[in-house]
């Protein structure tokens, strides 16, 4: 069984340059690697000869990984970005459950915050781990029991490659969002879903607070506004539209306070206090005061963010745009 690994990116960073290390320590050893580049630069570092650099020229994600997905060899192809790098043994975790599954069509894991992030990045990161921000999707970040789920993003995600192929790849009309959509085809046209599994850990960088994380968060929250208007199967779910229900709530408030009826704080006060108490336990795991009022800031920004933005994706198209690497960072700019 043979893996080829897909890695779209802009240019060659420190990050990128981390995760095709950290790919030479898997345990399982046949796989092959397809990083597809925006122009040809010269990589100076050393890989291993079933390392492969691709230069597309200024492309999406999506038509990226459909070009990685066109020259790789291997038997199923796992998708990785730039930013993201596997534990040693997730290839051979990915091998074993194929093997003993052979009807498996794709399987998921959990991105991880890794350790040696910065203040700012770990910060973020626990805003996702909260149940308060990711809801039912918590397992995308944390590990979680075994489940099949339909929606998954591509930052750890391992499909068959025949499966991809019926299917002509990533959908390149959208982004983000591809993989929603690539999960979409297959349960449409297969009916099958993908097995998560929590041992199947990918450590993924954070973006900042407040502006990265808020923009990235943005960015997702108009797209799955939007494919819960076009695309509802897997998309029109209450856990996606509760933020937006809350900003709204937060908007009347003032209405209703003027007549005085101030039964309407007691959903206020009810957030409130769990809010509060997801800070206890950042306060209880990290020991640090400035990383918990941060966190309780973000958790409520994010909520409005996302919420406004989901409400904007209900009534209007979004438009492709890439992002932008700054140079000196080597961090996506606008998240």
């Amino acid at each position: 069984m043979k893996f080829s690994i897909v890695i779209p990116a802009k240019l060659y960073n420190s990050f990128l340059y981390k995760t095709l290390k950290k790919l030479e320590n898997q345990i399982y050893k046949n796989y092959e690697v397809f990083v597809v580049l925006d122009f040809e630069e010269e990589i100076k570092d050393k890989f291993p000869e079933n390392y492969f650099f691709i230069f597309s020229g200024i492309k999406s994600p999506g038509e990226k990984r459909n070009i990685g997905i066109d020259k790789a060899t291997g038997d199923y192809i796992a998708f990785l970005d730039d930013d993201a790098y596997p534990a040693d043994d997730w290839l051979m975790i990915a091998s074993k459950e194929f093997e003993n599954n052979s009807y498996e069509i794709g399987i998921c894991g959990p991105s991880i915050t890794p350790e040696e992030s910065t203040f700012l990045e770990k910060v973020s990161g626990h805003i996702y781990e909260s149940v308060l921000v990711s809801g039912p999707t918590l397992y995308r970040h944390l590990p979680d029991k075994r489940r099949r789920v339909n929606d998954y993003p591509s930052v750890n995600l391992i499909i068959s490659k025949t499966i991809l192929q019926e299917l002509g790849g990533f959908d390149i009309n959208y982004w983000p969002g591809e993989d929603t959509k690539l999960c979409l085809d297959i349960l449409n046209k297969f009916g099958k879903d993908i097995l998560y599994i929590p041992q199947l850990k990918v450590f993924h960088f954070r973006r900042e607070v407040f502006h990265p994380h808020l923009n990235q968060l943005s960015r997702y929250a108009f797209h799955r506004g939007y494919f819960a208007r076009v695309l509802p199967k897997t998309s029109f779910k209450l856990s996606y539209m509760v933020p937006s229900i809350f900003l709204v709530y937060l908007i009347s408030l003032p209405v209703f306070l003027v007549s005085q009826n101030f039964i309407i704080l007691i959903p206020l006060t009810v957030y409130l206090i769990l809010v509060s108490f997801e800070m206890y336990k950042i306060y209880y795991k990290t020991g640090s005061i400035a990383h918990t009022l941060l966190f309780g800031v973000g958790v409520g920004f994010s909520h409005i963010f996302y919420g406004f933005n989901f409400l904007k994706g209900l009534v209007k198209n979004p438009k492709i745009k890439l992002r932008d690497i700054d140079i000196v960072s080597e961090k996506y700019i606008n998240g």
